[in-house]
């Protein structure tokens, strides 16, 4: 006899107004709390997508716990799950859409703003990070050499930096799209790199591991700012993503502190894997307070039951 409890679930594309571009999603209403950490891990793993979320409470519909996971482990903070989550309980637990919500999460509450509650298919949703953390600062040739990439692909003008607003990143400009499309790295080499330097998740401080975000200010479409890649290592394998929203926050925290101490940009991202993604930056420092915020829009794709 099959076991009949079950729990809704949507898929969704997220920053992207087109099917089938931005970056996956699924998530699950999980608000009477009856998937446990291994089976949360174990659904992540089965779906393969770059990260799932759970919403496990709602407080009021004014709050909501939420938990994300990637193939690999649950992570504290993210990007595009947490735009998309905020899609799904606008439009389908809350009564009415707010102006915003709140997400409660391992490292920090997240607050999610609307530009539009009368359409929230056409609506923006816009994050707020907190503050961002500079880690430590790299040579070119160190990560030419760590990642076996030629230098001259580096842009030996800006600083390669180290950041995090909840997950860390190295961001490595580069000099030109052709730059950026040739990079290819080998997934034994970026472990060998991040385990000596301690950014590995067998020996960071967070027992997170560390990701790489290549950034160029020559971009495939001209009203966009910068093309960007990220790459992570995830079960032992490389892997790149189609639109990163921690990652660009911690990319805008670069450019407050190293280009100008107001930014409105627009990052494309997952151009290179086919999956066409837009990350509006807007972003301030003033008197030494960071203030970043991520968004773009979510596209829904389908919903269903998935059985526990």
């Amino acid at each position: 006899m099959t076991n009949s409890k079950e729990i809704e679930f949507y898929l969704l594309a997220v920053f992207t107004s087109q099917k089938f571009g931005g970056n996956q999603l699924a998530v699950f209403i999980d608000l009477e709390d009856e998937v446990s950490t291994e089976n949360m891990l174990s659904i992540a793993r089965e779906l393969h997508f770059p990260e799932i979320t759970f919403v496990k409470e709602n407080h009021h519909n004014e709050k909501f716990d939420v938990r994300i996971f990637t193939p690999e482990y649950e992570v504290p903070f993210a990007g595009h799950p947490l735009l998309g989550t905020a899609f799904v309980i606008s439009k389908y637990l809350l009564p009415s859409p707010k102006e915003s919500i709140v997400l409660n999460l391992k490292h920090s509450n997240i607050r999610i703003d609307l530009t539009s509650m009368n359409d929230i298919d056409k609506s923006d949703f816009i994050m707020e990070q907190t503050e961002p953390e500079f880690i430590t600062t790299y040579r070119s040739q160190e990560i030419a050499d760590g990642l076996d990439i030629d230098v001259k692909v580096l842009d030996l003008q800006q600083p390669i930096e180290e950041i995090s607003t909840g997950l860390p990143y190295i961001i490595i400009p580069v000099r030109s799209l052709e730059s950026i499309n040739q990079v290819q790295l080998d997934s034994r080499k970026v472990i060998e790199f991040l385990t000596q330097k301690k950014k590995y998740k067998t020996n960071s401080i967070t027992g997170l591991t560390t990701s790489l975000f290549f950034v160029t200010e020559e971009t495939f479409e001209k009203s966009n700012s910068f093309n960007t890649r990220m790459f992570c290592i995830e079960n032992g394998d490389l892997i790149e993503d189609a639109a990163t929203g921690s990652a660009n926050g911690c990319f805008l925290a670069y450019l407050l502190k190293n280009k100008s101490s107001e930014i409105s940009a627009i990052v494309e991202q997952g151009f290179q894997m086919g999956r066409k993604s837009y990350i509006q930056l807007e972003g301030k420092l003033k008197n030494n307070i960071y203030s970043i915020k991520i968004g773009g829009q979510v596209v829904d794709l389908s919903r269903g039951k998935w059985q526990l």
